[in-house]
């Protein structure tokens, strides 16, 4: 389906736009040859309840889900109004014609450990990734308790949504999309998802649900494995306090969902704290109706047969800052784990690191991010074309600062300009090398979305050929890192 497009130019050159689409006209703006929608609503949903389509296209204003302050706002970013009717997209697309078959489309699923976040984020706006020849859609999904709280009263209500509202708002999403997509030039064909962080974890668990793979055609996973989701009896004593300290009774689900949204969002109203998030109740959730099992035991099993996947993460997620100072503190750090697992862990990093600063803010990389986004790599390998990244730029004259997590959004989206990114690119020459591997990553990206490959130079070889691709300026290859730092890890039992 065709669609047809109206511009008014502003004295300042930029374009108002209008989009007249077989469900209806939609409204947006136009710049450097890309079209932008914003505040387009997906779905429909009460509190606790799984989400509803909604009839035709209804655009309003652009909102964010409740949330604690994230990492966007501490640092300065902006976020949208925060309402719980916040189930909506954001659509970036070419203003050209598109190929035979449609323009690749692009899912974006936004990070904030299942906490906070917005596919509305400026930092996320996707101008040059549409431009280089996709349709990308950045959906919101209900977070923290709002998106995940495992309740037994909310289990007997509706034994298939209790826990997941998030995960069902984001399959929701691919529907709508996979639906409206060719209004903006995009291929009915299949959807490529990618996400960041937790969006990455939200992307490969769509990929363990039988409907959601039927719409998927390829997966981009950067900074987030496929093991973090939670057995929804554990949390279910949890959900009993949540709701307690919310002052409702755990039976109570009317006073549960008349009971003010800061009561419910940690921090909000000061009556829940964000957990660590290893520890987090507020994750996808296995349940025999809906998420049988884990994502990486579903890759395992070849349910994700056919799906080309690209996976990766930064070199230092986590960089040294506050870790321990000795290595006593460090055997501390690791009291969680079994004493042979302690030990052993102790002993690996104490040969790699003289810091043990260096040490931890390493295992910390590893355990939690690094390795399970490499681990699925390794699983999907057997069952699908999979290549895998490893992203090494360190901002010039802030080399001290590592390959931290979520850099490497700032290149791939280009928005150097926008909090918290703007203090890293104030040099030329930050901000020249940040746009040259920018250019290549979004090349890339759009490369696999379209072929299933991602196709450019240098060759970017199969993951089972023994090497990653590191995105640097310049860019190069490097072997598999698996071996060297996480084979240890999956040894013990920990990915």
């Amino acid at each position: 389906m065709r669609w047809l497009l109206l511009f008014l130019l502003s004295p300042a050159l930029a374009a108002e736009l209008f989009l007249f689409t077989p469900e209806g006209p939609l409204r947006g703006e136009a710049r450097d040859g890309v079209g932008a929608v914003y505040g387009l609503a997906y779905g429909e949903a009460g509190r606790f309840t799984a989400p509803r389509p909604v009839e035709g296209l209804r655009q309003g204003p652009v909102r964010a889900c409740p949330q604690p302050p994230g990492l966007t706002a501490q640092f300065g970013g902006s976020m949208p109004p925060q309402e719980e009717d916040c189930l909506q997209v954001q659509v970036y697309f070419p203003l050209r014609p598109p190929p035979p078959g449609g323009f690749p489309v692009m899912v974006f699923f936004h990070g904030g450990s299942f906490l906070s976040g917005s596919g509305a984020e400026p930092i996320y706006a996707a101008w040059r990734l549409a431009r280089e020849g996709a349709v990308v859609f950045l959906p919101n999904y209900r977070l923290g308790a709002l998106g995940f709280l495992a309740l037994p009263a909310l289990r007997e209500e509706d034994p298939v949504a209790v826990g997941n509202y998030g995960l069902l708002d984001a399959l929701l999403a691919l529907r709508f999309i996979k639906r409206v997509a060719p209004y903006f030039g995009g291929s009915p064909e299949g959807l490529t998802l990618l996400g960041q962080s937790a969006g990455s974890m939200l992307t490969c668990t769509l990929l363990a649900l039988p409907e959601a793979r039927r719409l998927v055609k390829g997966a981009i996973l950067q900074s987030g494995g496929c093991a973090e989701v939670r057995p929804l009896e554990k949390d279910l004593e949890v959900g009993e306090k949540v709701v307690a300290k919310a002052g409702c009774d755990p039976k109570d689900l009317t006073c549960l969902r008349r009971a003010p949204v800061g009561d419910l969002v940690p921090g909000g109203g000061g009556s829940l704290e964000a957990t660590f998030f290893l520890f987090s109740p507020f994750k996808p959730h296995l349940n025999p109706r809906l998420l049988p099992k884990s994502p990486l035991e579903a890759l395992r099993d070849g349910e994700a047969r056919g799906i080309p996947l690209l996976a990766g993460a930064t070199a230092e997620e986590v960089p040294p800052g506050e870790g321990p100072r000795s290595w006593a503190g460090f055997a501390e750090a690791l009291k969680g784990e079994k004493p042979g697992v302690r030990e052993a862990l102790l002993a690996h990093y104490q040969g790699r690191f003289r810091d043990p600063r260096r040490a931890y803010a390493a295992y910390q990389t590893e355990r939690t991010l690094l390795c399970p986004t490499l681990k699925a790599a390794r699983v999907q390998r057997a069952f699908a074309p999979t290549h895998a990244y490893l992203f090494t730029f360190r901002v010039p004259g802030l080399e001290g600062l590592g390959a931290f997590h979520g850099l490497d959004l700032a290149p791939l989206f280009g928005n150097l300009q926008e909090m918290p990114f703007l203090p890293l690119f104030l040099t030329q020459e930050a901000r020249a090398k940040a746009e040259a591997l920018g250019a290549r990553m979004r090349r890339y990206w759009v490369a696999f979305a379209r072929e299933g490959e991602p196709k450019g130079w240098p060759r970017w070889p199969l993951y089972r050929e023994g090497f990653v691709l590191r995105l640097d300026e310049p860019l190069g290859l490097l072997p598999d890192p698996y071996e060297e730092r996480c084979a240890l890890l999956e040894k013990l039992g920990l990915l």
